[in-house]
């Protein structure tokens, strides 16, 4: 079901549903209003009857029906009838063969208990009264039909349910053209975003007003188009930056092949061109797994974490694997201040991932730096975990600072250094997936520290 339909319905429940209540307590007070008004009317022709033929002498049976006959208050069908105190009719306007309401022993005591009862008898409405005068208690009772009345609840009835239909169609149409309406930017915004194609994700959505609604979903969408628009950018640079690196070795191989084949050489040098390729592919092989590293982390897969990984361990684990790989490179592990409760150097993740990122880290700044050294600090507190990998090399330019997280990117003043510009994104990842950040300090006069916060949740 579509939203407009759904919205007409919506409204159209609502108000039709109020408008049911309303005409429904507006017809249950009308009728008890008319119902009462003629209770009160026979109260009070029953109590004026009763006072002219008990009170006044000169009135009998006979003058009574005279006056009744000629009294203006019309009552249709009206029956008076008046009993003495052994429940004998001493006066009725009726004879035996018009009477309409039923009289008996128990509605006479019932009078004479309560004073004044009111009750239905078919399509009667009855008023009976114990009348006491001074000689003599007479009780009257008095039925009529109250068809004025019902006549003005017929047509109050008729009134209400045709007015109810027609309020419900014209709420009905009108809130299927309101929905129409209101639903009309979001069919703009669709009708736009359709036609966004992949050769045109700089196109934007219009925002007429950034405080409703539909301004809050462009702008979102919006915002969607600049991340796609983005990741679609480095992937192209990504793509890019891959099939560059690719490229290189196996240029070389190629040509090295080529050059060997175009005449006999001898043996030495057929094992020098086997050592340059056997170089290149491990280079290659290398470049390979680096990318299925940083492709591994690139996901949030939080189920990779699943061991009790203790920091200042894996840090001399690194120092040691690093040293043996490098033995001129100097790095100096600093673990003075380390916290007397042992958890908090303690996260929860991935030691190999985590070692990849620490190594990333150290031979960087050693190949950086100009004594190729690297000074590596550790704090630890009940809330997170520092750590500060030092090095004094030409330093990251300003300009630099932003890019050099992303793949392939590599800054100017390190074309003389050989790689590939995948570390620092690799690590990056890996911190994140650990729930930390990465943050960059450039020291005085010379040099960078990398640091790294896991925030423990």
């Amino acid at each position: 079901m579509q939203i407009r339909t759904r919205l007409t319905i919506q409204f159209s429940l609502l108000v039709s549903g109020i408008l049911l209540v309303t005409f429904f307590a507006i017809y249950y007070f009308t009728y008890n209003n008319v119902t009462e008004d003629f209770y009160d009317r026979l109260r009070s022709k029953a109590k004026s009857t009763a006072e002219l033929l008990l009170k006044v002498p000169q009135v009998n049976t006979e003058v009574l029906r005279a006056l009744e006959g000629s009294n203006r208050d019309l009552i249709y069908n009206e029956n008076i009838l008046i009993f003495d105190e052994k429940n004998r009719l001493i006066y009725t306007n009726t004879n035996a063969v018009t009477k309409s309401i039923h009289v008996s022993n128990y509605w006479l005591d019932e009078i004479r208990k309560s004073g004044e009862i009111r009750y239905t008898d078919g399509d009667y409405k009855v008023v009976g009264l114990y009348y006491k005068y001074p000689f003599n208690r007479a009780v009257v009772m008095l039925g009529a039909q109250d068809l004025y009345g019902q006549a003005n609840l017929s047509n109050l009835n008729t009134l209400l349910t045709v007015l109810y239909l027609i309020v419900t169609a014209i709420v009905g149409l009108a809130g299927w053209v309101f929905a129409k309406r209101a639903l009309r930017p979001i069919s703009k915004v669709m009708n736009a975003v359709e036609g966004i194609l992949p050769q045109k994700l700089d196109t934007r959505l219009e925002i007429p007003n950034q405080k409703d609604e539909i301004g809050r979903l462009s702008t979102t969408f919006n915002k969607l188009l600049d991340r796609i628009e983005t990741a679609f950018q480095m992937q192209k640079i990504f793509v890019a930056n891959v099939s560059h690196e690719l490229k290189n070795p196996l240029t070389k191989i190629r040509s090295q092949l080529e050059v060997s084949m175009l005449k006999e050489r001898s043996t030495k040098d057929y094992q020098v061109t086997i050592q340059s390729v056997l170089e290149d592919v491990q280079e290659l092989a290398q470049l390979s797994n680096t990318l299925l590293e940083l492709a591994k982390v690139s996901e949030d897969q939080r189920d990779l974490l699943t061991e009790i990984v203790r920091i200042d361990d894996l840090l001399w684990d690194c120092r040691q694997s690093l040293s043996q790989a490098n033995p001129a490179y100097n790095i100096q592990l600093n673990l003075d201040e380390l916290p007397d409760d042992d958890t908090w150097l303690e996260i929860a993740g991935n030691s190999t991932l985590l070692k990849t990122a620490f190594l990333n880290l150290m031979d960087n700044a050693c190949k950086f730096s100009e004594n190729q050294m690297v000074k590596i600090t550790l704090h630890a507190s009940s809330k997170k975990l520092n750590l500060r990998f030092a090095d004094n090399g030409k330093g990251i330019p300003v300009q630099d600072q932003n890019l050099i997280f992303q793949p392939f990117y590599r800054g100017d003043n390190t074309a003389n250094v050989k790689g590939y510009g995948i570390g620092l994104s690799l690590v990056e990842r890996i911190v994140k997936l650990h729930n930390g950040y990465v943050s960059i300090q450039t020291n005085q006069p010379k040099g960078t520290t990398f640091i790294i916060d896991f925030i423990r949740l």
